[in-house]
């Protein structure tokens, strides 16, 4: 879902305000859903599991005898959707989207799913999690054919092509769709007949497969499914096409297979630790690699602090190994928003001071390790350290559970641009003197393959080492 702001736009710059890498979306879809509450309901609970994947709008698209209709705005899935008004909605199929967006680019009109309808008022709506790499290419393509665009986002690239293929079938549709574009895409297309799931041949989304009853459900985490009550069927493979129409499930494998590729940020950062990934648990593959960290700190330490919320699961495996209590020692405020678009570092820097602040009391004239689950701008570490000294710490070493970020994403991770990189800086004493740290400490790949259970061949890896899986990338240039 990158975005497209207009003619010669480079469309692999990064927002400047970013402090944290972020993914684009969640997809929660069901089909066939006939409970004792009705599919709406069940999509409103989907989508509220997967509300860290997107909290700039959320919306949902359904069949309805007038076509395809749907409800979509900005902001948070308690806000998009009263409960009252979900109660109302009759449909037994339904598909919903959350969705985070670049600064500049958060738009009612890029809200998902997006909706095409022909003169008849039948139609189609899309949701999509990831990022096409061809997209300037194709987006000029349409444009010379006459192509009226709605939206800034590579999704409605996606919705085009399938339109004008619809009449072939949905599946031949998708089919000869994936065939033109190129790079991440998880995405479901819902008509008034079936619903259908298909994954890029990489794989580099992740997309799953559930079971509630007689409905079967498309989510883009397994801990969607435990949300709703949903059995884990299993994944969408890397490129292939599933449908789930009155015959039930049925499936296509349509594209030559390809190095499974997820990307590895999934579980540094993104899914949810209670979602199962590749058959491993992302709370496991955390704590694992905390475990691993343990071997290679270079300090004495009082105690182990994570980074609220985000170095829980790692601090509790590197607490574990060095048999060291673990702290709550900074309280997190939940109830301020986001902070990472805020326009400066000054003002970036304190939000991060009102939205943390430490328990003094367990942290005067102690040496303790700070997890966190990456470095991406810094701006978090620098205010953590900081406040920590001033509550008194004896020493603070910073523990990062992945290695230095400091290459570029094109597969739908916004990231900022390389200058803003925390870990541009190779020499680790001078980065941990410009983050007020007394030492830092980044996991290793071959930790995260260990905790995995897969080497590179199975992950995207390439904003850690460059290594890129669709040739010329590395170049950082678009077909």
């Amino acid at each position: 879902m990158f975005n497209i702001t207009g003619p010669g736009t480079d469309i692999f710059k990064k927002s400047r305000f970013e402090w944290r890498p972020q993914e684009k979306c969640g997809i929660f879809a069901v089909h066939n859903y006939h409970g004792s509450e009705n599919a709406a309901l069940i999509t409103y609970l989907g989508l509220l599991a997967l509300q860290h994947r997107g909290q700039e709008s959320a919306g949902m698209a359904f069949k309805s005898k007038g076509g395809i209709k749907y409800i979509k705005g900005m902001g948070l899935v308690e806000h998009v959707f009263p409960r009252d008004s979900l109660c109302s909605i009759e449909a037994d199929a339904i598909l919903g989207h959350v969705r985070y967006s670049t600064t500049g680019s958060s738009l009612a009109a890029n809200a998902q799913p997006l909706v095409a309808r022909a003169v008849d008022q039948t139609g189609i709506a899309l949701a999509h999690n990831g990022n096409l790499t061809n997209t300037r290419r194709l987006h000029n393509k349409l444009l010379n054919d006459g192509q009226i665009f709605h939206t800034t986002s590579d999704t409605e690239i996606l919705l085009s092509y399938l339109f004008r293929f619809k009449r072939q079938g949905l599946v031949n549709a998708v089919h000869k769709t994936m065939s033109i574009v190129e790079g991440a895409y998880s995405a479901v297309i819902l008509d008034e007949d079936q619903l259908v799931a298909f994954r890029d041949p990489n794989g580099f989304r992740p997309l799953v497969i559930g079971r509630l009853n007689e409905a079967f459900i498309f989510a883009s985490e397994t801990s969607a499914l435990d949300m709703v009550g949903a059995s884990f069927v299993r994944e969408v493979e890397p490129g292939e096409i599933v449908t789930a129409g009155p015959d039930g499930l049925n499936a296509l494998k349509t594209i030559p297979d390809s190095d499974p590729s997820l990307c590895i940020f999934e579980y540094v950062y993104f899914s949810r630790p209670d979602s199962i990934l590749g058959d491993k648990s992302v709370y496991e593959v955390r704590r694992q690699v905390g475990s691993l960290l343990a071997g290679r700190i270079n300090a004495e330490l009082d105690m182990v602090i994570p980074s609220p919320d985000s170095g829980v699961s790692a601090a509790i495996g590197l607490a574990e190994s060095l048999n060291l209590p673990m702290e709550w020692a900074v309280h997190r405020n939940p109830y301020l928003g986001r902070t990472f678009i805020e326009p400066t570092q000054n003002e970036r820097e304190m939000a991060v001071r009102l939205k943390f602040n430490p328990v003094k009391e367990l942290i005067r004239g102690k040496k303790m390790a700070v997890v966190d689950d990456s470095l991406v701008r810094g701006t978090t570490a620098r205010v953590l350290a900081a406040l920590l000294r001033r509550a008194g710490a004896a020493e603070v070493h910073l523990c990062i559970a992945s290695p230095p970020y400091i290459y570029p994403c094109y597969y739908g991770i916004d990231i900022p641009a390389a200058g803003d990189l925390a870990a541009m800086e190779p020499n680790l004493c001078q980065l941990a003197q410009s983050i007020g740290a007394d030492s830092i400490t980044f996991a290793e790949l071959g930790d995260l393959f260990n905790a995995v259970g897969k080497g590179q061949s199975r992950l995207c890896t390439a904003c850690f080492n460059g290594i890129y899986p669709e040739p010329g990338q590395m170049r950082g240039k678009v077909s």
